[in-house]
């Protein structure tokens, strides 16, 4: 099964407006550094998570029907694309009920009326549809009252989707154990540092890796104030892989 990963970057993109640092120079000046915001597909299940503000670009490249989009909160970064969806005229969607007062709004007003469906999934239970099997548990990510990650059984296959998160879900047992041994893991990894109740920094997306022991890991939602691409797969190699924009994976 493949996954396609459409944007590793995070809230900017890198490079950011007016941000001369280290990375935005470089990915000025060499496309292969450029990372728009967080959203990848699932062909299997022609499945979308989190529509970001890039998506009439990814959706331009992957060229691919989409009919369920799973959002994991409410930020622009992860929703905010969510109007370029109106090239197809059946979509689900599937998140928090809060999440999906605000992916309806977004609809009814710049899209009008769609034959859409929301489909509110509650935290921490399972649901069962068709082909494939989602679990939505809740992850310490401000500001803001949602937010939280995915568990996707496809098949034989399991997806662990951490969305964004800060390092409380390194002590919070019932995700740990839900999430262990995921044929993938995809993890934020936004700065250097871990910044408490938001993100992810390296050490903690390392140690998340270790804990969860999946197949294989996908370290995301990188920020353009992160260590350099090469240095993070230096620092990352014996945990997982620095993604890249349009990268495709095997699971």
């Amino acid at each position: 099964m493949r996954v396609i990963l459409l944007g590793s970057g995070s809230y900017s993109g890198t490079p950011k407006a007016l941000c001369n640092c280290e990375n935005c120079t470089r990915a000025r000046k060499f496309p292969q550094y450029r990372r728009t915001r967080f959203s990848m597909y699932i062909p299997k299940i022609k499945a979308l998570i989190d529509p970001s503000p890039d998506l009439y670009y990814h959706l331009r490249h992957l060229n691919e029907k989409v009919e369920n989009v799973f959002i994991t909160h409410p930020h622009f970064d992860h929703i905010a694309g969510l109007p370029e969806l109106q090239v197809f005229k059946e979509v689900i969607f599937y998140s928090h009920e809060k999440t999906l007062h605000v992916a309806k709004l977004l609809q009814e007003t710049f899209l009008g009326e769609r034959e859409w469906r929301y489909t509110p999934l509650d935290f921490n239970r399972w649901y069962g549809f068709g082909n494939f099997r989602v679990k939505h548990f809740p992850v310490v990510h401000q500001p803001g009252e949602v937010a939280g990650g995915f568990i996707l059984e496809i098949g034989e296959k399991k997806i662990a989707i951490t969305g964004d998160t800060g390092p409380e879900i390194l002590k919070d047992e019932r995700v740990l154990q839900d999430i262990q041994g995921a044929d993938l893991l995809v993890s934020e990894m936004t700065h250097k540092h871990s910044i408490p109740k938001t993100h992810l920094g390296v050490e903690d997306a390392i140690k998340l890796a270790q804990m969860v022991g999946a197949n294989k890991t996908l370290f995301v939602h990188i920020s353009h104030s992160n260590y350099t691409h090469e240095e993070l797969e230096e620092k990352v190699r014996e945990a997982g892989i620095v993604g890249r924009d349009f990268m495709h994976l095997k699971i």
